[in-house]
C-alpha cells in the first residue's frame, strides 16, 4: 500500500537520447515508489530505430508513464519542452544514465514542498551503491554544496548527508522545482550546451525571488550516478574545441547577462579560466584524443601538443564570440506538436 505524503502532484521528467534500455530501469524503480500522486514523462529524442526497439517495453509502464517523441533539443531545450508537457505542480528531473535509489525517492523530494517558500530541492548523488562518504573534508563539502564560485562555476558536492538551505543553484539531475516558478522565470536559456546550462534559470531566480523563497539540498532522495554507461557523464567522447565553444556560449550569453560588470572587468581571467576548466574536463570526462597527435607523438605528448594547438587557436574563438550575436529567447515554453 503506497503512502500519501502530501497533496502535491509530481511529474518525473526524463530526457532520453538513445538510452531507452536504461530508461526502463528508471521506470521499474518509479513503479515501486511509496508516493501516489505522480507521473513519469519521457522526452524521447532517440533515433527511430532505437525507439522501435524499446517501444513495446516502454508501453508496459503506460499506467505511470507518457512519452513525447521529439528531435534532439539539447539539455535546456529538452527541459523546457518537457515542463510544458508535465501535469505536475512539482517537476522532478533525472537523467537517463542514472537511477533512483529506494522507494522514497519521489516522496523525499515532495515532503519539502509543504513549506510554500521552498521553490526547489536538490538531492544526493552517490558514485557507489555502498558509499558512505567520499569527501576528505566534510565541512568544506557542506559549505561548497550547490554553491557558485566567484567566476560562476557551479560547485556540486551533492554527496553529503546533511540538509542545506538555502543553496545557490540546483544540479540538473535529481532536482525538483515548482512548475509555476519555471514558467514565471521563462525556463532555461536553450542556446548553450554542456557548460553551466542549468544556471540561467537559477540566476533569474536569485534576482527575482520573493520574501523568504529558497532552494535547498536534501540528502534523503538519492540517485546513483552510473558512470559506466556509454555516453554518460564520465564516458563521453567530446573534443576540446567543442568544450571551448560551450564555455564561450555560457560566458558570453549567460554570465554577461547576469553579471556584466564582473564579466567585462575580469574578461581575460574568465577566458583563461575557461580554457583551463575545459582541458581539465577533457582529461577527466572525455575519451576523445586527436588521432594525428597521438600517432605522431604518442598518447601522453600527443595530448599536450593537441592542447597547445588549441591554445594558439583559442584567441580566434574568443574574438568570434565577442562579436557573435546572442540568440534571442522569449522564455515561452512550448509543447512538441504531434
Amino acid at each position: 500500500m503506497s503512502i500519501k505524503i502530501e497533496p502535491n502532484y509530481v511529474s518525473v521528467l526524463i530526457r532520453s537520447y538513445n538510452r531507452l534500455e536504461h530508461v526502463l530501469e528508471i521506470l521499474s524503480v518509479c513503479s515501486q515508489q511509496d508516493y501516489e500522486k505522480f507521473e513519469v514523462l519521457i522526452i524521447e529524442q532517440s533515433t527511430e530505430k532505437n525507439w522501435e526497439k524499446y517501444r513495446s517495453r516502454i508501453h508496459e509502464f503506460s499506467e505511470i508513464a507518457r512519452v513525447v517523441r521529439s528531435e534532439p533539443l539539447g539539455p535546456s531545450g529538452a527541459r523546457n519542452t518537457g515542463v510544458a508537457h508535465c501535469k505536475g505542480d512539482i517537476i522532478l528531473f533525472i537523467d537517463d544514465d542514472d537511477i533512483p535509489v529506494g522507494s522514497n525517492w519521489i516522496s523525499g523530494h515532495a515532503k519539502n514542498y509543504k513549506d510554500p517558500n521552498c521553490i526547489g530541492v536538490g538531492g544526493k548523488h552517490i558514485h557507489h551503491l555502498d558509499e558512505v562518504n567520499r569527501y576528505k573534508n566534510i565541512d568544506k563539502a557542506y559549505n561548497n554544496c550547490l554553491s557558485l564560485s566567484f567566476l560562476r562555476r557551479g560547485r556540486v558536492f551533492t554527496g553529503i548527508n546533511k540538509v542545506k538551505k538555502p543553496v545557490e543553484w540546483l544540479h540538473g539531475n535529481n532536482c525538483s522545482i515548482r512548475k509555476k516558478t519555471i514558467i514565471e522565470l521563462g525556463g532555461w536559456y536553450p542556446f548553450i550546451q554542456g557548460a553551466g546550462e542549468e544556471h540561467s534559470l537559477y540566476y533569474k531566480f536569485q534576482k527575482k525571488k520573493k520574501n523568504n523563497q529558497y532552494l535547498m539540498f536534501d540528502p534523503e532522495p538519492i540517485v546513483y550516478r552510473r558512470f559506466n554507461i556509454p555516453g554518460g557523464v564520465a564516458r563521453r567522447t567530446i573534443d576540446l574545441r567543442t568544450l571551448l565553444i560551450h564555455r564561450m556560449q555560457y560566458y558570453h550569453w549567460v554570465i554577461s547577462t547576469y553579471f556584466p560588470i564582473r564579466f567585462y572587468l575580469l574578461y581575460p581571467i574568465f577566458m583563461l579560466y575557461g580554457f583551463k576548466v575545459s582541458t581539465r574536463y577533457l582529461r577527466n570526462n572525455s575519451s576523445y584524443k586527436n588521432q594525428w597527435c597521438s600517432d605522431t607523438f604518442g598518447d601522453y605528448w600527443g595530448q599536450k601538443i593537441y592542447f597547445l594547438i588549441e591554445l594558439f587557436k583559442y584567441p580566434i574563438l574568443v574574438i568570434t564570440y565577442i562579436f557573435k550575436r546572442k540568440p534571442y529567447w522569449g522564455g515561452v515554453l512550448q509543447k512538441v506538436k504531434r
